[in-house]
């Protein structure tokens, strides 16, 4: 560990004497650079303003198609009937789940609303913060609208309906730090890097979210739904993540080409793990972890730099990790580097 610090303070102490030469614009991404590339600090563009209440389209789109538009105002195809009752068929861990909830997904100063039932057009009586925890479920869902909605408590002793895509099961960062089905998790997701075993990795994926994959921490969000990640070894459609930091090159490819290689330089090196840690990562981001996803806990995955270069060619994975009925899944990843 003393090792691991001394890397890091080499690494720091060069990047500081590098940024003063490079002297960047104050609050504002470092300009471009012949060997330094950086993630910028702010989005190139804000990302669009969506209804806490509508489930987002999937950015991934299915195999062997073109990335379609998914409307949000009514259900696809393949979605649960709009039948406003409770169905038996629901997954369990909605329609029967009592744990204790925590609202994800949600942006800054958005609330979630607690209608008085399912469905947007029932009146709102009461609303959750994006960051709201203790939320007590009563296992009781609906699908309606194209989404699941489930019944809530109320701060009044009531209780009201909100879209469950927006809440998850409630974890304590102790509970999460000290239970080692997560370690058993990512030493599983790096035997399905390796082999590219698409079974292997659909099994880890949330079933409830997937997994949202950002190369660029403000770069594309992919979202891969277990389905998707069953054949993404094997897809040949082709990503924009987003203009490389500091050059500006457009980064487009495949699941292979693009994120698949530093995966598995990370997750085949000799990793250390730090719980609700981004570590070096916030040296190249306001907020390297999203803020909604601030009720999602998360490891970062770091590979240390090496002595060939000062320990500046660290590479770190931020690994979200969405309990679904006390089993942990994979939520999220976002890719931290740095390039001499």
């Amino acid at each position: 560990m003393n090792k691991l610090r001394s890397q890091l303070l080499v690494g720091f102490l060069i990047l500081n004497l590098i940024t003063i030469g490079c002297a960047p614009a104050s609050d504002g991404p470092p300009g471009p650079s012949a060997t330094l590339a950086l993630p910028a600090i702010t989005p190139t563009s804000p990302p669009p303003t969506s209804s806490p209440e509508i489930v987002p389209p999937t950015t991934v789109p299915p195999p062997a198609t073109a990335l379609s538009t998914i409307s949000t105002e009514s259900p696809p195809a393949t979605t649960l009937p709009a039948n406003p009752t409770a169905l038996p068929s629901l997954p369990a861990y909605i329609s029967s789940s009592t744990k204790m909830a925590a609202v994800i997904l949600v942006e800054e100063n958005e609330p979630l609303n607690i209608r008085s039932g399912a469905g947007v057009g029932n009146p709102i009586i009461e609303k959750l913060s994006a960051t709201a925890r203790g939320i007590q479920r009563t296992g009781r869902a609906q699908a309606m609208g194209g989404g699941i909605w489930a019944e809530v408590g109320t701060s009044t002793g009531g209780t009201g309906w909100v879209n469950a895509h927006y809440l998850t099961d409630q974890v304590s960062a102790s509970t999460f730090c000290a239970d080692t089905q997560v370690q058993s998790l990512l030493s599983n997701f790096q035997v399905a890097l390796v082999n590219k075993d698409g079974d292997l990795f659909a099994s880890l994926v949330s079933p409830k979210h997937g997994l949202d994959l950002r190369y660029y921490r403000y770069g594309t969000l992919a979202n891969y739904t277990p389905e998707e990640a069953a054949w993404v070894f094997n897809s040949t459609y082709a990503v924009d993540w987003g203009d490389e930091p500091g050059s500006g090159f457009e980064k487009k490819g495949t699941f292979n080409e693009i994120p698949l290689p530093m995966l598995l330089e990370v997750f085949s090196a000799n990793y250390t793990l730090f719980c609700n840690d981004v570590g070096s990562a916030s040296a190249f981001a306001l907020e390297p972890w999203p803020y909604e996803y601030t009720n999602i806990h998360f490891y970062n995955v770091f590979k240390p730099g090496t002595d060939q270069y000062g320990g500046l060619d660290w590479r770190s994975w931020l690994v979200g990790v969405e309990y679904i009925e006390g089993k942990p899944t994979l939520f999220s990843m976002i890719l931290f580097q740095w390039e001499p």
